[in-house]
């Protein structure tokens, strides 16, 4: 059995971080952007992204609240977000899991793909909670690794094995997602709401180049692990193949308010 050194495995300070965060974005920031504005993000709102990655949702949410809102852009690294130039856009070097964060501040808290690498993920998402205004909206968006599992075959699969291995040693829980909404409950929200949201996707596809590049940045910790590579490297070359389609993780978006009034 591994040990846990509880060290994310995908860090922003990566040679290629940008280029798979871009795809990233490409696969996730539309599906983001229309459940925030279903929930009525808008003009005047003061918004934390925490754990922005390279900012692309922030900039959109900066754009919805325009220029009398306010929205935080927080990551452990924030090298990807230097160029951030929007008058109404902090970027803020934050660590979740250490850092304060202030209480009954934000109309909207939200997080996409963070709090599953957190091994502290529960004591932060209590501490998000309290950052929401009475009245406002915590939105997380997680994956749950449940269909890779039940679905995938061959050189896929394999390196799915490997890659869940690899990043479990850094505290990621891949099944911490699917009860979101109840947590959501249990911490005190109300009016709570969830989606799920399969992947399905094409070899070739940027769906297919964003897990091809997030497997090629584990690699050198595989190796390092005693991990097979090789499986990696052919899960690679696997996605390459636009006559094949795969099943990737399904992502949960959960939300829910804090009573009261703003």
């Amino acid at each position: 059995m591994s040990v846990i050194d509880h060290g994310y495995r995908l860090p922003n300070a990566w040679e290629q971080a940008r280029r798979r965060l871009d795809l990233l974005a490409a696969c996730h920031d539309d599906a983001s952007q229309r459940l925030a504005a279903a929930l009525g993000v808008g003009p005047g709102w003061r918004c934390l992204d925490a754990g922005a990655g390279q900012g692309s949702f922030a900039r959109w949410l900066a754009s919805r609240v325009d220029h009398d809102g306010h929205v935080v852009a927080a990551d452990l690294d924030t090298t990807l977000m230097a160029d951030v130039d929007e008058a109404n856009l902090e970027v803020r070097e934050m660590d979740l899991t250490r850092d304060e964060l202030p209480h009954d501040e934000y109309d909207l808290v939200h997080t996409r793909l963070a709090l599953l690498h957190i091994p502290e993920r529960d004591e932060v998402l209590a501490r998000l909670v309290a950052a929401v205004r009475p009245g406002g909206l915590l939105l997380l968006e997680e994956d749950d690794g449940f269909p890779i599992l039940v679905t995938a075959t061959g050189d896929y699969r394999a390196a799915w094995e490997v890659f869940l291995k690899i990043m479990a040693g850094g505290g990621t829980h891949p099944a911490w997602a699917r009860d979101l909404p109840e947590r959501l409950a249990a911490l005190g929200l109300v009016d709570v709401g969830a989606e799920a949201r399969a992947q399905l996707f094409r070899g070739g596809s940027i769906v297919a180049r964003m897990w091809s590049l997030t497997w090629l940045q584990v690699r050198d910790r595989a190796e390092a692990m005693g991990l097979a590579v090789e499986d990696l490297d052919r899960g690679r070359a696997a996605l390459e193949d636009p006559d094949h389609w795969f099943h990737g993780p399904t992502l949960i978006a959960a939300w829910g308010r804090r009573p009261g009034a703003g």
